[in-house]
């Protein structure tokens, strides 16, 4: 029988790599593919021709680039088209993480992730930028579980994601876990508050994916020993404020131990040009995307600034929330579920009605955690539906706090700048700065929680005299207009700095309530005073202005724009606000004609005298000292003119000095020694010389000195991009280095300045060493990690040896190792050893048997705690109550009889033992 010719079409999802592996099959002349050659892979010489030895890894990353070239041919031979930019179908995805990206919502790639997508799956360290709410996090995330695929029998974490807090850690995982659906990828949570117990549990079976926070995760590696060999993948979200000082000693401790053949990714919505600053990371020539550089903040993002006075700052704040926001009072009407008689699925994705914000959803920033108490009750009283969150709040409550806030049962979330990066929340209404941002970035990444996706939002600031330095540099950073007040008629709150006052009908009743509340109740009037306090030492510690800035803001200060109403109130309540003002300027100007004396009086009398006199000796006195300051400034202007004229040479005088000059030379000698030490060229230069300094403030000539930063350099926006605090960046850092030439033999390196070892420390009142400021030890006692810098003793206190002896472990596998299966079954469900899931290895049994209280003493101090309790217990038929009260006096019913007989018939059942015979 002929043998059937093979299709011309290949089969969807068919990999054809035999023809790349063995490239001899298709270059074989036609006169001699009669006779095969059988020794494929040159097995059959021992591998003695080197040409065809490739690589194992070579091998696999052409497998993977053949599977993805598969995949798009796959996915389009479904009839979809892809768009000429590329979507996710051109990528080479997989199935599984395409079905699971069209259940998230996401049809087309947003900019950051078509860029960035592309270079993570071929392995390149990346540094992207992009603004708030572009789809950062998919753009790491997308790539991550496509290069994992599936979870690793062998032992040890393979991608590791740092963020800088806890609920954006929890976001992460949440969008890690909506993405990794269609695979087996094992994902665990290791963040600050937790039980260490529970996380030494989910570190045991053996997670692909780990995503934490510098500290704790430093926590868990110094305390299990934990071998980061293993780990291919590490992505440090929000990198600018993981790179911070206050993670310094976590960072350099956590990339010591990671491998060099890792892959690096940095994401952040605020990235400095240089990467200088990023160094630590092991950057390994980083690809740098940098996206919005321009816009910075969203498109549909409109701002508001308001000048107010320091007293009126909680008046303006209720003001801003009734009038601007029309926040409604009360708690929020509960969401209603739709009705749907249809069955749902499992792991549906149809959005949630229990997480979508109300539509007045505002959050409120603050500088502190005592701001945060203090503003967050004052609503509360005004009767307002508040939510409150900061870094030291329990970690339960501050998850509950913000859940509350997601699904709509409060109206406002008070926080510090806790919450300040990368939290999204769907459906943000209002972003209000109560206290101004110190640094530009800190204002973009708090603007934009709210004109994500498309959406449209409102970002609202309350701005102090003392904060207006900090707007004017928000301003260069931006790189917009400023318009105070009612100067400009054609403005943009998208696209402009718009400045002005609230009204001051609406503000002055909320601030005298304020007044009033302070005033009647003592809890608010304490906790202001703290508040007090706390500003003053933020005031301190806050990174300064620009001084460039703080010389504008005197100008901005004392123009007229800056008490003239916002232009977001209209035409109308701005001419009504000026004319009021004009009235009171009026009134508070008012000089009445009668003195106190002459009120009443008619005729001529001995009063009205005395007030004449008294006004006349007035007016001569006041004319007198107005003559005699004139007569001052014209003495002084005289002066002035006098010591400018001798200053001066007079013409003679000049004539004769240039003549003299010219004289000089006079003698041949003299003159052939002058003409051989300077030519005319000489003079040209010296004479072109002294005439361009002349009006320069610096040594440097634009035209001649060579800078190490390139002349398009932006100054403002690279001091805001700084990485650390107070834009010391590295321009800042080579421009103010210094050399110590006379300290060759002290110091420590060449050039090295001598500082003092020892600093007087006030409050333990003692010198203490300067080392323990720079690594942040404070005197608090250190141990050395494995890169040599100084970590938390505590780190190491043997509670995981603890935790194996208390649930049986043995010794834990090593990396590389085959999991352990009964010790993945054992922890997997996260009940832990006899818990539901548990299994009975290695566990021990758990005691479920309910007890009865003791019974309520009335002679000890819990007497009401503990007759409560008892009071329970009856209720609930606990222990010695279950049946009834347990007085065995009491005269049992009907039901309790029956009970007590079927209970006793099963005892006697279990035991299988005969009944006693009766005695004879």
């Amino acid at each position: 029988m002929r043998r059937r010719a093979a299709s011309p079409t290949p089969s969807e999802g068919e990999i054809d790599i035999a023809g790349a592996l063995f490239d001899d099959l298709d270059d074989t002349p036609e006169t001699t593919r009669g006779a095969p050659d059988l020794d494929f892979g040159n097995l059959l010489r021992n591998g003695d021709d080197d040409d065809d030895d490739e690589d194992d890894d070579g091998d696999a990353e052409f497998i993977a680039s053949r599977q993805r070239s598969s995949n798009r041919k796959s996915s389009n031979l479904q009839g979809k088209t892809v768009k000429k930019g590329g979507g996710f179908q051109a990528m080479g995805l997989s199935a599984s993480l395409l079905r699971a990206i069209t259940k998230k919502g996401f049809s087309v790639p947003t900019p950051i992730q078509r860029k960035a997508i592309p270079l993570v799956l071929d392995r390149k360290d990346v540094v992207g930028m992009a603004r708030t709410g572009s789809g950062k996090t998919a753009a790491f995330v997308i790539p991550m579980i496509e290069r994992l695929k599936s979870h690793s029998p062998r032992v040890g974490a393979r991608a590791i994601i740092m963020s800088p807090s806890r609920e954006l850690a929890l976001q992460t995982l949440k969008v890690v876990k909506e993405f990794g659906r269609g695979t087996d990828l094992k994902t665990i949570l290791l963040v600050g508050g937790d039980s260490l117990e529970e996380q030494f549990g989910m570190m045991a079976t053996n997670p692909d994916i780990i995503i934490a926070t510098p500290g704790r995760f430093l926590h868990l590696k110094v305390e299990m020993s934990l071998n980061l060999s293993s780990v291919r993948y590490v992505v440090f979200d929000e990198a600018d404020r993981l790179f911070e000082m206050g993670f310094a000693a976590q960072l350099t401790e956590i990339l010591h131990a990671l491998p060099p053949s890792r892959q690096t990714l940095l994401f952040s919505a605020t990235l400095p040009t240089s990467l200088v600053e990023f160094a630590r990371a092991g950057l390994q020539d980083p690809s740098l995307i940098r996206l919005d550089a321009e816009t910075k903040v969203s498109p549909d993002l409109e701002s508001a600034f308001f000048s107010i006075k320091g007293a009126e700052k909680e008046g303006a704040l209720l003001h801003i929330l009734q009038d601007v926001v029309n926040m409604p009072l009360g708690a929020p009407e509960e969401p209603k579920e739709e009705d749907d008689t249809r069955k749902r699925k499992r792991g549906s994705d149809r959005p949630n009605f229990k997480e979508k914000p109300t539509e007045h959803s505002t959050i409120v920033f603050t500088a502190t955690k005592h701001h945060v108490e203090y503003i967050a009750n004052l609503l509360i009283f005004a009767g307002y539906a508040v939510s409150y969150a900061y870094g030291s709040l329990d970690a339960t409550a501050r998850k509950m706090q913000v859940e509350d806030f997601r699904r709509g049962k409060t109206n406002i979330l008070v926080v510090t700048d806790v919450a300040a990066r990368g939290i999204d929340i769907p459906v943000l209404a209002n972003v209000i700065n109560y206290d101004f941002p110190p640094q530009p970035k800190v204002f973009v990444h708090r603007v934009g929680r709210t004109a994500r996706a498309g959406q449209r939002g409102w970002a609202f600031a309350l701005v102090r005299d003392t904060d207006l330095p900090y707007l004017l540099d928000l301003q260069l950073f931006l790189g917009r207009k400023l318009i105070c007040g009612q100067e400009d008629s054609d403005y943009s709150f998208a696209r402009d700095v718009v400045l002005g006052t609230l009204q001051r009908s609406s503000l002055e009743p909320n601030v005298e309530w304020v007044n009033k509340i302070l005033n009647e109740r003592e809890d608010m009037k304490m906790m202001r005073g703290v508040l007090v306090k706390a500003e003053k030492l933020y005031t301190r510690t806050r990174n300064s202005a620009s001084s460039s800035s703080a010389k504008r803001a005197r100008e901005v200060i004392g123009s007229k724009g800056w008490g003239q109403l916002h232009p977001l109130f209209g035409q109308s309540a701005a001419a009504a606000e000026e004319a009021r003002d004009n009235l009171l300027s009026k009134i508070s100007c008012f000089r009445p004609v009668e003195t106190v004396f002459e009120i009443g009086v008619s005729g001529k009398s001995r009063r009205h005298m005395v007030a004449e006199t008294v006004r006349t000796m007035r007016t001569g006195i006041v004319s007198r000292k107005r003559a005699a300051l004139a007569a001052r400034k014209a003495e002084e202007q005289r002066d002035a003119q006098m010591v400018d004229d001798d200053d001066e040479p007079p013409p003679e005088a000049k004539n004769s000095a240039f003549e003299e000059f010219d004289d000089e030379p006079s003698q041949p000698q003299e003159a052939e020694n002058w003409e051989s030490d300077a030519s005319d060229d000489d003079m040209e230069v010296v004479v072109t010389k002294s005439t361009s300094t002349k009006g320069q403030s610096s040594f440097q000539d634009p035209e001649v000195f060579m800078s190490y930063t390139p002349r398009t350099l932006n100054a403002a926006e690279e001091r805001a991009y700084s990485v650390h605090a107070g834009g010391d960046s590295f321009v800042t850092a080579a421009r103010d280095a210094a050399m110590d030439l006379a300290n060759d033999d002290g110091a420590k390196s060449f050039g090295a300045p001598t500082r003092s070892k020892m600093r007087w420390d006030k409050k333990q009142k003692k010198y203490v060493e300067r080392a323990n400021d720079d690594d942040g030890s404070r005197g608090a006692k250190m141990i050395r990690g494995e890169s040599g810098v100084k970590i938390a003793a505590s780190f190491k206190s043997g509670r995981f040896d603890k935790w194996r002896k208390v649930n049986r472990v043995g010794q834990m596998p090593h990396t590389g190792d085959l999991e352990k299966r009964d010790l993945v079954r054992t922890f997997a469900s996260g009940g832990g050893p006899g818990g539901p899931g548990g299994g009975s290895t290695g566990g021990r049994f758990k005691h479920k048997m309910e007890k009865a209280p003791k019974d309520a003493d009335k002679f000890r101090d819990d007497y009401e705690v503990r007759k409560k309790r008892v009071a329970e217990a009856k209720e609930k038929r606990v222990g010695k109550y279950k049946d009834g009260d347990g007085s065995r006096r009491e005269v049992k019913g009907v039901v309790d009889i029956r009970k007590a007989r079927e209970l006793k018939e099963k005892k006697r059942e279990k035991n299988a033992r005969p009944s006693k015979r009766p005695r004879r």
